[in-house]
């Protein structure tokens, strides 16, 4: 049976059990998986653009805190970050994204759930690169 929603407050929970499970060796997979990430970003419908943007910053963010170009962040957000694209990137979601456009809602959850709990470091790092913060919150 698939579930129609998920919940602010569940995908809250899940993201920060996530987290709090994350180690070094998971931030060097993620970031070995940017075509994979790049291809499903491709598959996701064009009515959660924003969505693609707070991935692809997020990933960024993460990137440039392991190559040590930014490291003006906690270490449970680049964690929380972590644990959203893995989220994503799982073929087993609680509703799974063979489900057109619905597919992605919990994906689109966990992600945005992830934007507000990291807002104020995404801002310091949209602002250190130079991006507009409008494109992503």
């Amino acid at each position: 049976m698939v579930r129609s929603k998920i919940s602010e407050k569940e995908a809250r929970k899940h993201l920060e059990k996530k987290a709090k499970g994350v180690t070094e060796k998971d931030v060097e997979d993620i970031l070995k998986k940017k075509k994979e990430i790049d291809e499903k970003l491709k598959k996701v419908p064009g009515t959660l653009g924003k969505m693609i943007n707070q991935i692809k910053l997020l990933f960024g963010m993460i990137a440039d805190y392991w190559n040590g170009t930014y490291r003006n962040i906690p270490w449970f957000s680049i964690a929380m970050a972590v644990a959203a694209i893995v989220y994503f990137l799982s073929p087993i979601d609680l509703i799974p994204d063979f489900i057109p456009v619905i597919g992605y809602v919990d994906d689109a959850l966990v992600i945005a759930v992830c934007i507000w709990a990291m807002e104020e470091d995404l801002r310091a790092y949209c602002a250190f690169k130079g991006y507009e913060a409008a494109q992503y919150f």
